[in-house]
């Protein structure tokens, strides 16, 4: 057994002795190799390699830093003022985004509005945004590219003090592209408004209140920022869509002068084929649909809605409703269709009785009372929705676009 136990330990310090003398000798190969490589400049070079490409990494980093700033910026402030949506004005805010994302202040911009693209340049700059499947809408492209002094070229800063270099330095760049417009197929609250009253209480489209709080509403909305806030003299009374309105003889007195061609008021919406909005009051729409309402449906389905109507009061946050601008029907039908010309947050703030009295009236929230003089002689024959339009932003990853006129509602999204 001992002797055994010794053979062992003899062939582990011959394997030791083995190795010692290969990595000795492999150690001493790779030092001659490493002195060599030294003295020709190739470990020096390589350094220079890694630490340039590097630089080039960072530059790109920055680069793309202030173009995605500057691209969701000037898309913001396209929707907060579309009057300042030019060339000139938002180039200076692309510029100084680009800028103030560089470690060292200075960069190139430029920057293309879909709606403007008759203004466009060629770009400069070599870095081009993704191609995108995103249609519609209207978007801003922002490139940004290298600007150090008074060149464009980002030069090696280590390479080019080794000797035989003849790189003069790269154009790193970067793109950000953001698109906003009015949502396309979209589910809403299954209640619409006229146009005709929406261009009453809007001023055509020049005049609209923030909500009542700045909590996110229940469609995921919010509100843009600078909207002043409402006041009792904000609201205003929609009275519903009468059988004489369905007839062809809508309301007066919706706009000046007055228009009997153009329907007015509000109205319970199902879909195209009758059947009633889901458990939330809710129906998916995009501009051009035909939804249908009975002409009793304050005794239908406003019944079933009404939990939702009541919870919209108590949350005072913005709904989305569908706005329609003509009422198609027959001379005998019960059932009319109502032409979605676009969609518009709305704020509800209280009604008078509602569904042949099943619901009394709700005051106002916005002064404690009940509607003015006025209000009251127009909801005397009209049951009445109370409330005001405003105007909300809707970040989306994969945004969706509608066609026709932004009555308020904006979708936001980067594609690119």
């Amino acid at each position: 057994m001992h002797r055994l136990t010794r053979s062992l330990l003899t062939q582990v310090r011959r394997g030791w002795r083995r190795a010692s003398r290969r990595s000795g000798s492999e150690h001493g190969a790779v030092a001659a190799l490493f002195a060599v490589m030294v003295s020709t400049g190739v470990i020096i070079a390589m350094g220079a390699l890694v630490i340039d490409v590097g630089q080039i990494a960072l530059e790109r980093q920055e680069l793309q830093t202030g173009a995605d700033a500057a691209s969701w910026t000037i898309a913001t402030r396209c929707i907060q003022k579309p009057a300042d949506c030019t060339m000139a004005k938002q180039s200076l805010v692309a510029s100084d985004y680009a800028n103030r994302n560089q470690k060292d202040g200075s960069a190139d911009a430029q920057i293309c509005i879909s709606s403007l693209s008759a203004q466009c340049t060629s770009w400069a700059s070599p870095g081009a945004c993704p191609t995108t499947t995103v249609t519609g809408g209207t978007s801003v492209e922002v490139r940004t590219s290298t600007r150090t002094g008074t060149s464009t070229l980002l030069p090696p800063a280590f390479a080019s003090a080794m000797t035989g270099s003849v790189s003069a330095g790269v154009t790193a760049g970067a793109c950000g592209r953001v698109a906003w417009g009015p949502p396309g197929i979209t589910k809403v609250l299954a209640l619409g408004f006229s146009m005709c009253d929406w261009k009453r209480m809007t001023a055509n489209g020049t005049t609209f209140y923030g909500p009542l709080s700045p909590l996110l509403s229940q469609l995921g909305l919010y509100s843009v920022l600078g909207l002043p806030a409402p006041s009792a003299t904000t609201e205003s009374a929609i009275p519903a869509v009468l059988p004489a309105a369905v007839l062809g003889l809508p309301l007066p007195s919706c706009t000046s002068p007055v228009d009997l061609r153009e329907p007015r008021g509000w109205v319970w919406l199902a879909n195209n084929d009758l059947s009633p909005p889901d458990a939330n009051c809710e129906i998916t729409l995009k501009v051009g649909d035909l939804p249908r309402s009975l002409v009793l449906s304050g005794l239908t389905q406003g019944v079933l809605c009404a939990g939702r109507l009541q919870s919209q009061l108590t949350s005072r946050q913005p709904v989305l409703v569908p706005i329609f601008d003509e009422i198609e029907q027959t001379l005998l039908s019960i059932a009319p269709t109502y032409r979605i010309a676009g969609f518009a947050p709305f704020v509800f703030t209280g009604y008078t009785s509602l569904l042949g009295g099943l619901l009394t009236g709700v005051g106002s929230l916005l002064n404690g009372s009940a509607p003015g003089l006025l209000q009251n002689l127009l909801c005397g024959v009209s049951q009445c929705i109370l409330g005001y339009f405003t105007k909300t932003l809707v970040p989306l990853d994969s945004p969706s676009f509608g066609t026709g006129p932004n009555f308020g509602a904006t979708v936001i999204g980067r594609t690119g």
